[in-house]
C-alpha cells in the first residue's frame, strides 16, 4: 500500500481512493466534509455522507452525486454536521479521520474511534500549547459573556460549523435579537433544510439598524478586520468576539482584532489527538496538516508508535 499527500490524500491498494481533493480523481473520491477546502469540485461519483452531499451541493450551487462504495465505511467524525471519518476495507483497513473533534460540542456528537491497521489522523492541534478547557467549561464561559455584556456583540466564526453552534449558544444565553451575515444565513438555510436544527437570527442585510438595539451578529470569520465591520464597531460601540482553537494563544486576538477570544474548537486538542490514537491502536500512524512533525514525533517518542508525517508530493512512504 502507497499513501501520498498531493492534492488530497491518495491511498493505493486494490482500488486508489482520493480523499479531500479538489480536482484529483481516484477509483474512489471520498468526500470528509462541506467545508470548501476539501471539497471535490469534479463532476465524478463521490463518498460521502447524505448530509455533506446536501450541504456541498448548497455550498456549490449544483447537485452533488453520491454513492455508496462496499469498500468503504463511513463513521461520524464530530467536526462539522456531516462530517464523516472513513474506513477503507482491505488486507489492511485504513482509518482516514479527516478533520475531527472527539468532544460532543452544542448539538453535535464527536468521534467514537474505531480500530484500523494505518490511521491517517490530522494535527491540527498537535503540540501541548493547544490543549483546551473541559467542553462545558468553554460553552459555560461563551453564555457568561453573551449574557453579561451590555454593548452590541459581533462574533466570529466559520460560515459553515463553528457559525451555528455560536448562535445555538447565544439563542440559550439571552433573547437579544440576533442577526446573521449573509455567508452565515446561507449556511444557516442549506443546515435548516438539510437537519432537524432551526436558528432565530435574522439576515443581517435588512436589519442593520437592530445592532443599535444591543443586538448580536453572527459574522465569518475572514470578515473580523474588514472596513464594514469597523464601521459598525465605531457606529454602535460594538465587541468583538473570536472563536476558535488557535485562541489558546494571545496571537490569534491579536490578528483578528479581537476584544475577547475563546477556544471553541471542531478539531481535537493536543490531549484529544492523542486519545484518538491510542484508541484506534494502529500498526502505522501517518500524520498530516498543522504540526504534523511535531505530533508524529511526539508519537514515536513517548508512545511508541510507527508515525510520521505525510508531506506534500513526497514520492513514497511505504517504508516506516
Amino acid at each position: 500500500m502507497k499513501i501520498t499527500e498531493k492534492d488530497g490524500i491518495h491511498i493505493e491498494g486494490e482500488k486508489t481512493v482520493v480523499a479531500d481533493s479538489r480536482s484529483s480523481q481516484g477509483d474512489i473520491n471520498l468526500v470528509s466534509h462541506a467545508h470548501f477546502d476539501h471539497m471535490h469540485l469534479n463532476d465524478s461519483e463521490v463518498v460521502c455522507s447524505e448530509l455533506t452531499a446536501k450541504l456541498a451541493g448548497a455550498r456549490a450551487d449544483k447537485e452533488v452525486e453520491r454513492i455508496i462504495h462496499d469498500k468503504v465505511e463511513l463513521y461520524n467524525s464530530g467536526h462539522i454536521l456531516g462530517s464523516s471519518a472513513a474506513k477503507i476495507k482491505g488486507e489492511e483497513n485504513v482509518l482516514y479521520t479527516g478533520d475531527v473533534s472527539l468532544r460532543d460540542r452544542v448539538y453535535l456528537d464527536g468521534f467514537k474511534p474505531v480500530s484500523a491497521d494505518i490511521l491517517i489522523v490530522e494535527s491540527t492541534y498537535g503540540i501541548p500549547a493547544y490543549t483546551f478547557p473541559k467542553q462545558k467549561v468553554i460553552e459555560n464561559r461563551i453564555k457568561d459573556f453573551i449574557q453579561d455584556e451590555n454593548k452590541p456583540q459581533i462574533l466570529f466564526g466559520y460560515s459553515l460549523g463553528k457559525a451555528q453552534k455560536i448562535q445555538k449558544l447565544a439563542e440559550q444565553a439571552t433573547n437579544r435579537p440576533i442577526l446573521a451575515h449573509g455567508a452565515v444565513k446561507k449556511m444557516n438555510n442549506a443546515v435548516e433544510e438539510s437537519s432537524n436544527l432551526n436558528f432565530r437570527a435574522k439576515p443581517y442585510g435588512e436589519n442593520r439598524d437592530i445592532m443599535k438595539e444591543n443586538g448580536i451578529l453572527i459574522a465569518p470569520s475572514r470578515s473580523s478586520q474588514s472596513d464594514w465591520v469597523e464601521k459598525l464597531v465605531k457606529e454602535t460601540d460594538a465587541v468583538k468576539a473570536g472563536f476558535s482553537g488557535w485562541a489558546a494563544t494571545d496571537s490569534f486576538k491579536y490578528r483578528g482584532g479581537y476584544d475577547q477570544t475563546f477556544q471553541l474548537s471542531d478539531h481535537c486538542d493536543f490531549n484529544g489527538l492523542i486519545k484518538l490514537v491510542e484508541q484506534v491502536d494502529p500498526e502505522k500512524v501517518y500524520v498530516q496538516h498543522g504540526f504534523d512533525e511535531q505530533f508524529a514525533s511526539y508519537l514515536k517518542r513517548e508512545k511508541g508508535y510507527n508515525a510520521r508525517a505525510l508531506k506534500k508530493n513526497q514520492s513514497s512512504l511505504i517504508d516506516f
